[in-house]
């Protein structure tokens, strides 16, 4: 290696043991970190550089295995496998040190570049533990490093001590696992035969995956494509033969089976043998272990009855406070836009400015823009930083766990709560995280049914409509339309079991992390930039751009009657398809607009019934709208636009996912058919009732 190539370094873990979190303290970035298991589901990479030197970090998945049972652990296996990297920081939560131990005996068992980061020790010592880290360095042969990630506590030594270990200058010593005399055994016979075939290199973790009966290990091995060391003819690694291969996997198999207790339960059971040995010469409990402050809230946060009421009455105070603390910036916003469009108007007038310039800049551009930001910004900033605070206290992964006897009810799982949240952020996020999920049938599930639910797009251009429709009546609109869209999740869920897939659902196993005291900073930072910056850069880009070809085509030919012009030709083609379900030919056309981003639905309201008045400034538009539209046509309108079809990134992203043109039509159609149904019923049902 020279010294202009950087260093790969590779970040391990349990789930919420604080990876992210020293990813981005080592590198600077600012990934995305929250209080529950299951955040990263793909490689993140960041670098950096010492002394020159750069350093390029991957963030693995969390994982509490390398056994290749999960999409989570083959990403994280396979990457230390296939890329051998330089050095792998294993990231060890202290308060929860037997159970991390497990992963960190199997990563040692494949690199001797091994720096473990002993995580949440603030936490530990409020638990009363006392770890001896130069016990556990001793125990574990590697650099042992005390933390404490988000205060920065230990990153100056732990980057040093990573780099010494990556560029060989600091030797480790890596503990073996003593599997007992008849286990050892197999593993001897099972090395010289790998070394025979010129596999020499990782033979120990070789033979210990043949006798686990390991999937990924036991396919390479049936279709010939475990490498030799030694270089074939051209240079390039070699594969012994599919016929050596195979008599070796027939061999560890006879010498699986004739293994009393089973060699598998054997090896995981000595590993955890050897944890708590490792543990007990190196923690220490000061205080009697007594009921923690997380296990008394949980007594009540996941209690089977009380769990609904506060998770609606949580779901309700942060909708009351995102309505009633929008009303007044929005109204300077509001004002301020006014401001601009009239200030542009005047100016562009004085320089005589043709209409094809003046109007479509302040008329479309800055009018529909302008709908855009003071409507949407305001809601969004108040509500994503509340959410914020719920996900870093810990609250979330409660959420998945009281829905898991719905969704297991349905016929999927607790995980696919977790989906559910990702998408709450964003569709496509969803539908990647989907990954998370080992079972095939419950992943496509949770990828086809991600659209369903209300996303940043939706969710704020959807409370800033609701607040403009609904006036005081806003907070429990707006908390019927979240539990209509987690309605719709479950009933499409439940169709997708009983139609395409008729198997047992997959178990559901997941840790709740403690309750955590906020991270303020990080709290705004993600609610500001990742959420609330992300949603109005999309609405600004694609609003910008829509309100001009809105404008460009309502105004041309110039003079034309709205009905001769183009999007007065939607309105009257869109209309008779949309009247069925309670939807005008402005909405639908309106709708059509927004399936590049729904962020900007409320522009395209906003300019498309303003074509057809005098109406001039984007608020007096979108009052205009209130005060005609019926409550029942409201809606019947927020019901469809927040369930109907994914966006464009969305689709790419299911596509992605799934490799599948069938199930992309899927991801496509079953958000339609649900938004289609939920507002025919909502609209033809308020119409018997005379509403």
């Amino acid at each position: 290696m020279t010294t202009n190539e950087p260093l790969i370094v590779a970040l391990a873990g349990n789930p919420n043991t604080g990876k992210s979190t020293v990813f981005n303290a080592l590198t600077g970035h600012h990934q995305h970190t929250g209080n529950w298991p299951g955040k990263t589901v793909a490689q993140v990479t960041g670098e950096f550089e010492v002394e020159e030197r750069a350093v390029r970090v991957v963030d693995l998945p969390g994982t509490y295995s390398l056994a290749a049972q999960s999409p989570e652990e083959v990403i994280a296996r396979d990457f230390i496998v296939e890329t051998g990297p330089d050095a792998i920081i294993d990231i060890v939560d202290a308060t929860n040190l037997e159970r991390n131990l497990n992963l960190t005996l199997q990563i040692l068992e494949l690199s001797d570049r091994v720096v473990v980061a002993l995580n949440l020790m603030d936490e530990a010592r409020r638990q009363g533990l006392e770890i001896d880290a130069s016990a556990l360095e001793a125990s574990l042969g590697v650099p042992v490093i005390p933390m404490v990630a988000t205060k920065g506590e230990g990153i100056s030594r732990l980057r040093a001590t990573m780099i010494g270990v990556a560029e060989g200058r600091l030797k480790t010593r890596p503990a073996a696992v003593d599997y007992g005399i008849t286990v050892e055994g197999h593993i001897q016979r099972l090395e010289e035969d790998l070394r025979r075939l010129g596999s020499a290199r990782r033979a120990r973790w070789l033979a210990l995956k043949l006798l686990e009966d390991d999937p990924e290990i036991v396919h390479a091995f049936r279709r010939g494509e475990i490498q030799q060391d030694r270089p074939g003819p051209n240079g390039s690694s070699a594969s012994a033969s599919r016929e050596a291969l195979r008599a070796l996997l027939n061999r560890a198999a006879r010498l699986r089976e004739g293994t009393q207790p089973d060699a598998k339960v054997e090896i995981v059971r000595r590993r955890f043998e050897q944890a708590d040995a490792i543990v007990r010469r190196a923690t220490r409990r000061l205080v009697s272990p007594e009921e923690s402050l997380t296990e008394r809230i949980d007594r009540v946060v996941t209690h089977k009855v009380w769990a609904w009421p506060i998770m609606s009455a949580l779901l309700g105070a942060v909708l009351w406070i995102t309505i009633a603390g929008a009303n007044i910036p929005s109204g300077w916003l509001e004002a301020a836009f006014l401001w601009l469009a009239r200030g542009a108007r005047t100016a562009l007038a004085s320089a005589g400015a043709p209409w094809w310039i003046s109007e479509p800049l302040v008329d479309g551009l800055i009018v529909g823009t302008g709908t855009v930001i003071a409507v949407m910004l305001p809601p969004m900033v108040i509500f994503f930083t509340a959410f914020g605070v719920l996900e870093d206290f810990g609250f979330i992964p409660r959420v998945a766990f009281n829905l898991d006897r719905l969704m297991r009810a349905v016929g999927s799982q607790g995980k696919h709560c977790l989906i559910c949240a990702m998408s709450f952020g964003c569709n496509v996020t969803g539908v990647l995280t989907s990954r998370i999920i080992d079972n095939e049938k419950d992943r496509l599930v949770a990828i086809v049914t991600s659209p369903l639910v209300i996303c940043n797009g939706r969710f704020g251009a959807g409370i800033a409509l609701v607040i403009v429709l609904f006036g005081s009546r806003a907070v429990p609109v707006m908390f019927s339309l979240v539990l209509l869209s987690l309605g719709a999740v479950l009933a499409a869920t439940f169709m997708l079991n009983r139609t395409m897939f008729r198997r047992e659902p997959s178990g559901f196993v997941m840790e709740l992390p403690p309750y955590r005291t906020p991270q303020w900073g990080g709290v705004l930072y993600r609610a500001l930039v990742h959420q609330v910056g992300h949603v109005m850069t999309r609405a600004v880009l694609f609003a910008a751009p829509a309100t001009l070809l809105i404008w460009f085509l309502g105004n041309v030919p110039r003079g034309a009657p709205f009905e001769d012009t183009a999007i007065g030709w939607l309105v009257n083609v869109l209309g008779p398809m949309g009247r069925p379900l309670g939807l005008t030919g402005e909405m639908a056309t309106a709708l059509v607009f927004t399936l590049p981003a729904k962020e900007i639905v409320v522009a395209s309201l906003a300019m498309i019934y303003g074509l057809q008045s005098t109406l001039v400034e984007s608020q007096s538009v979108l009052d205009h709208i209130a005060a005609t539209w019926t409550p029942l046509v409201s809606y019947t309108f927020m019901a469809f636009f927040m369930l109907y079809l994914p966006c464009l990134v969305t689709v790419w992203a299911t596509w992605k996912e799934t490799r599948s043109i069938k199930w992309t039509l899927m991801g496509i159609a079953v958000p339609l058919l649900v938004a289609s149904t939920v507002a025919g019923l909502i609209y033809h049902g308020g119409r018997l009732l005379g509403l």
